[in-house]
């Protein structure tokens, strides 16, 4: 008998709605606490990709005349333009755009020599056919 008393006892303590309530305030303050960490407490490279930036224009870096030279001179190339993005100065991805790539050869040599020359992963190398 003492059993069924405690429970009704602890039952009228904290009724239902207000628990409800106090976990929805409380589900509530971690969201907003983990909002305001987010905003404010977020490293600058991960805010904005201000540190990554995109050679587009007309005015192309040396790295990439020099790597559109050496693509020029490999069989099956042609023409080839370069595009270097880069983080921090070093090449993240490599846009390729070039006569011969086409030929799956041609586009397995410029996707190598690349990677090869600028010290990133082949994935990161895209290779376009130009138009004519």
């Amino acid at each position: 008998m003492s059993e069924k008393k405690e429970k009704n006892i602890l039952k009228r303590k904290i009724p239902k709605e207000k628990l409800r309530d106090a976990l929805l305030v409380s589900v509530l303050a971690l969201l907003l606490v983990f909002a305001v960490w987010k905003i404010f407490y977020t490293p600058q490279s991960a805010k904005t990709n201000s540190d990554t930036a995109f050679s587009a224009g007309t005015e192309s870096t040396e790295k990439e005349r020099s790597l559109a030279a050496l693509l020029s001179e490999i069989d099956g190339v042609g023409e080839a333009e370069v595009r270097i993005c880069e983080a921090e100065d070093q090449a993240k991805s490599v846009v390729v755009v070039c006569d011969g790539a086409k030929n799956i050869l041609v586009n397995m040599n410029i996707r190598e020599a690349v990677a090869a020359a600028l010290g990133i992963d082949e994935k990161n190398v895209k290779i376009y056919l130009k138009s004519r």
